[in-house]
């Protein structure tokens, strides 16, 4: 869904009035809110790319101070689902962790055109912008010395917050979507039920019924990869809350792994061993780097429990996308270069054949 300039519009207009004053994130987390009285659109929505679920837009404005004159909107199509993460990104923002400030939110009513976010744009570039795969593999020298340890330094920083408040928050709140693992799980369950996939449904119920042992929990982001990252110098900003649960540190862990174990990256048959190879080696330093930052790793079973949550999860939307054929192309997404992982993963744990 593009974001029209009436949409953009209308969210300025809210931005302006005296019912959208700034949020209480923005002077909680050290930030100088800024005056948006007088703050006007300087030109039509630009289209941002990246994501999949949402859709983006960059709003610049007149009249308003650097860096707030920049704005990304973010409009979700599930509006509990954008309320979770808007509870999650506010706690976030608050205890200091770096995700770009929200200056305004919205429901399913709104003028947006959905649910949505509005929020400063964070400043950097994502690690791997613009790597294909050659690319990506001419550098991997490069990258294996430094990608594991940058997503552990993120994902060791996220792990160190205090999940109390967030659950007093969620508590206040009753429109969010799944903010644990039994509720994502119960989720998942319905929806490979409506898909038809009996297969999937079987390795939730197994999951449901087979949970791991409770351990330490933590605020958790659930989709912590490299194209979530935005880097500038020696800071990083972490982006797209919609998958965030208070769940153990493996919920992490083990999705970082799995997309590093597999790099979804584009390559000629020839150059796939060298890809796994590479995977395996980046895999391990994530998981050290990690442990170093003052991490620990979870036992096996755990760990292969949140790595057959996240199969899951990636398998029961494709097959969602299978069950619209006319909607928006996903061919390139990395669901579909990792198929044959997930399917392996989830089948490995719970002795289910996926198809």
């Amino acid at each position: 869904m593009a974001i029209s300039d009436d949409n953009a519009r209308w969210v300025i207009a809210a931005l302006r009035s005296d019912s959208a004053s700034p949020l209480p994130q923005a002077s909680e987390s050290g930030l100088a809110a800024p005056n948006f009285f007088r703050a006007e659109l300087e030109g039509p929505p630009e289209p941002l790319t990246g994501g999949y679920w949402a859709s983006m837009a960059l709003l610049r404005l007149t009249n308003v101070a650097a860096p707030a004159h920049e704005l990304v909107l973010r409009v979700m199509p599930n509006a509990a689902m954008a309320a979770k993460e808007t509870v999650f990104q506010r706690e976030i923002a608050r205890q200091g962790f770096p995700v770009p400030p929200i200056r305004l939110a919205g429901g399913a009513d709104s003028g947006a055109g959905g649910p949505f976010l509005l929020m400063d744009r964070a400043p950097g570039r994502m690690p791997l912008v613009g790597l294909g795969g050659l690319e990506a593999l001419r550098r991997l020298p490069s990258l294996a010395r430094r990608l594991p340890d940058l997503l552990a330094e993120v994902t060791a920083a996220l792990h160190a917050l205090d999940p109390a408040p967030l659950r007093s928050a969620l508590a206040v709140s009753s429109d969010e979507g799944p903010s644990d693992p039994g509720a994502f799980l119960a989720g998942l369950t319905e929806i490979a039920g409506q898909c038809g996939r009996d297969d999937l449904r079987s390795a939730a119920q197994w999951l449901a019924a087979h949970p791991p042992a409770t351990g330490r929990e933590v605020i958790a982001h659930g989709d912590l990869h490299p194209f979530n990252l935005l880097v500038d110098g020696d800071r990083w900003t972490l982006l797209d809350w919609t998958t965030a649960l208070i769940a153990d540190p493996a919920y992490d862990l083990a999705f970082t792994t799995l997309i590093l174990r597999h790099p979804p990256l584009a390559a000629p048959a020839p150059l796939r061993p060298v890809i796994g190879t590479a995977g395996v080696v980046l895999a391990r330093r994530f998981l050290a780097a990690y442990q170093h930052a003052g991490g620990s790793v979870p036992a096996r079973p755990t760990f292969d429990w949140y790595a057959s949550l996240h199969a899951l999860r990636a398998l029961t939307e494709v097959a969602q996308w299978q069950q619209d054929p006319d909607g928006p192309d996903h061919s390139a997404h990395p669901w579909m270069t990792l198929r044959p992982a997930l399917v392996a993963t989830l089948s490995r744990t719970t002795g289910t054949p996926i198809r």
